[in-house]
């Protein structure tokens, strides 16, 4: 009989499968709940000094909610080391998104 985590853990090898080796060791290695904060307040601060600033408390929600996704799989699922999985496409999307509109 599989373990409850299995599917789950059997989706992260899927997906480390696809990204490159840079990319691997910096979802593991770079992305943790503390710097998808970090990246959300550097993101704050650099449309703040542009008069561009956005409201990114509206993000906190979902942050939140993914930091408890996080904490469920981990204890519930007994698969740990994972969690980058769910912050590093968070992060990645924020500094694509910074990047690009830091550009206008």
């Amino acid at each position: 009989m599989a373990s409850s985590g299995e599917p789950f853990l059997n989706a992260v090898l899927k997906f480390e499968a696809t990204l490159t080796p840079k990319q691997l060791q910096e979802f593991k290695q770079n992305c943790t709940l503390q710097h998808v904060e970090q990246t959300i307040r550097e993101l704050q601060m650099s449309k703040s000094a542009e008069r561009k600033q956005r409201n990114m408390h509206k993000i906190s929600k979902f942050v939140e909610g993914m930091n408890q996704l996080g904490q469920v799989v981990e204890v519930f699922l007994n698969v740990h080391g994972t969690v980058a999985f769910i912050w590093g496409p968070i992060k990645f999307l924020l500094v694509v998104s910074r990047d690009h509109f830091c550009r206008r």
